[in-house]
């Protein structure tokens, strides 16, 4: 008789368990984020009104704006730390997360740049030009090689096109 009364426990514990379990997840996935996406909504609103500039000072404070957020990013500033107080002894265990940042901020700064650097090209503005186009070489390194075929093909022609316009004269 204790084996049949265990046997008829052992499947409502499981369910049990299994109901506690799907309760717990589902009132998890119910709770609101508190992710604060305000500096990637700052960011991508920069770029986007970047890209989609066709004047040459709104593109160039978008590109220095997205500079900045890219020096800070590659130098591990800015990111979302934390304060645990922790003994001295444990503390130089522990390391910052890293930043939830979920864009590649230098991919929108060369993007940024290399806009702005065809606006300045079509004002006749080369040296403001060849900065834009020389700031996406000095980016890093992780940086997609498109930008940076990109940037170099700029570049080059804008030295080809100097040299020519120097021939003439």
């Amino acid at each position: 008789m204790l084996k049949i009364t265990v046997s008829r426990w052992v499947p409502l514990g499981l369910v049990g368990g299994m109901l506690l379990l799907v309760g717990c997840q589902a009132n998890l996935a119910s709770k609101p984020t508190d992710f604060d996406n305000s500096q990637f909504m700052s960011l991508w609103e920069t770029y986007s009104t970047c890209r989609s500039a066709s004047d040459l000072g709104q593109a160039s404070s978008g590109m220095n704006r997205l500079s900045e957020a890219a020096a800070l990013k590659s130098n591990g500033e800015g990111q979302d730390g934390f304060v645990l107080p922790l003994p001295s002894q444990l503390e130089r265990l522990v390391s910052n997360p890293p930043s939830r940042l979920a864009v590649d901020v230098q991919a929108m700064t060369a993007a940024c740049s290399i806009h702005t650097g065809e606006l300045a090209l079509h004002e006749g503005r080369v040296a403001f030009a060849h900065d834009a186009f020389s700031s996406v070489l000095t980016l890093g390194e992780g940086l997609s090689p498109y930008y940076i075929r990109q940037a170099k093909r700029f570049l080059t022609e804008l030295e080809q096109g100097v040299a020519v316009s120097a021939n003439t004269r």
